[in-house]
C-alpha cells in the first residue's frame, strides 16, 4: 500500500511547484478615491477598483385615480466602488498564476486546465473563493493571495 501512495504524494508535492503569469487588472497607487472619502495608499502599493453594482427590487404600487397596481423599481442599495489591495504586477508571473489555479482547483473552486495564463475560468474562480469573504469580484486581491499562500505577509501585519 506504502508503494503506491508514496509516488502519488510525491507527484502531487512536485505539481503543487510550478509557478503562473500575472494578472492583468492591477496598476501601481493609482487610487481613484471613493466618493466623499480621501484615500492615501502606502508607497509602493497596488490597487484596484471594483464596481459593486447597485441592488433593486420591484415593488407594486397602487395606480393612482384606478383600481390595481404596477411594478416600480426601487432602489434597496447604490452602486459603490470599492478600493482593494492586490498583488503588483511584478509578483504576478505565469508560475504564480498557475499556483493559484492549483490552490483554487484544491478549494473547489476551479476545474479547469493549469496554464498559467489568466483567463475567464481563472477570474471566475477567484470571484467565487473571494464572494464569501464580502469581496464579489474576479480580481485577486491581496489578502486572499495571502490566504493562498501565494504572496507573503509581512511580519508588522501578522
Amino acid at each position: 500500500m506504502t508503494r503506491l501512495v508514496l509516488p502519488l504524494i510525491v507527484s502531487l508535492a512536485l505539481a503543487a511547484c510550478q509557478s503562473t503569469p500575472a494578472q492583468p487588472e492591477a496598476q501601481r497607487a493609482e487610487v481613484t478615491p471613493l466618493i466623499g472619502q480621501t484615500l492615501t495608499p502606502p508607497d509602493g502599493a497596488c490597487w484596484a477598483n471594483d464596481r459593486i453594482p447597485a441592488v433593486t427590487e420591484t415593488v407594486l404600487v397602487p395606480v393612482a385615480g384606478r383600481e390595481g397596481v404596477h411594478p416600480q423599481e426601487r432602489l434597496v442599495h447604490p452602486a459603490e466602488d470599492r478600493l482593494f489591495a492586490v498583488p503588483c504586477p511584478e509578483q504576478i508571473d505565469t508560475d504564480m498564476i498557475a499556483s493559484l489555479q492549483r490552490a483554487l482547483a484544491a478549494r473547489g473552486h476551479y476545474a479547469g486546465p493549469i496554464t498559467g495564463e489568466w483567463d475567464s475560468e481563472t477570474s471566475q474562480a477567484v470571484r467565487r473563493m473571494q464572494a464569501p469573504q464580502g469581496l464579489d469580484s474576479g480580481v485577486l486581491s491581496l489578502q486572499a493571495a495571502q490566504m493562498l499562500g501565494l504572496v507573503t505577509v509581512s511580519r508588522a501585519n501578522m
